[in-house]
C-alpha cells in the first residue's frame, strides 16, 4: 500500500473530531489485488470478480468516522466481510487500499511496536465465539482486555 497526495487528503478530509476515521478502505484477495480498488473492476459483482480477476473483494471502499462517546456497531450476514473490515483496522490484516486514522494518527505507518501498542489500549476486538468467557456477562467480556491489561 502507498500513501498518496489523495490519501493523505482523505486523512485531512476526516471530520476533525472523529476517534476513529476510516475512508475508501479495501481488502482484496487474490492475484494483483492492489489492482482492483480504483479499476473497471471494481464494481463487478463478486461472483463475477472472482471470474474476471481470480480475486475476491471482502471489503469494498469503506468510509465512516467515529466519534468520542459513540456506539459505532458492523453488522452484517455471515460472510459479508465484518471480521475482515474489523481485522483491517488494526492491521491484523493488512489492507489492500484506503486510510485509516485514530485521533488523527495513521494507523498505517504505524510500525510493529506502535501497533502493539495499539492494539494494547486504544482498539481491540472480541470474537464473536472463541474468545468469549461463558461464565461472564456480555459487560465483563469487553472490559476482560482491560482486566489483564492491569
Amino acid at each position: 500500500m502507498t500513501v498518496t497526495k489523495a490519501t493523505e487528503a482523505a486523512v485531512e478530509a476526516a471530520d476533525e473530531n472523529a476517534v476513529f476515521s476510516v475512508r475508501n478502505l479495501w481488502k482484496v484477495f487474490g492475484p494483483k489485488a492492489d489492482r482492483i480498488p480504483g479499476s473497471e473492476h471494481a464494481c463487478l459483482p463478486p461472483a463475477e470478480l472472482r471470474e474476471v480477476t481470480g480475486c475476491t473483494a471482502a471489503v469494498r471502499d469503506v468510509s465512516f468516522d467515529v466519534r468520542k462517546g459513540e456506539v459505532f456497531v458492523v453488522m452484517g450476514l455471515s460472510g459479508s466481510g465484518k471480521s475482515t473490515l474489523v481485522r483491517c483496522l488494526t492491521r491484523l490484516i493488512e489492507p489492500t487500499s484506503g486510510t485509516l486514522a485514530i485521533d488523527g494518527e495513521d494507523v498505517l505507518a504505524m510500525d510493529r511496536s506502535r501497533l502493539r501498542e495499539l492494539r494494547r489500549h486504544r482498539a481491540a476486538m472480541v470474537f464473536q465465539h472463541f474468545g468469549l468467557l461463558p461464565h461472564r456477562t456480555v459487560l465483563d467480556n469487553v472490559a476482560y482486555g482491560l482486566e489483564i491489561q492491569g
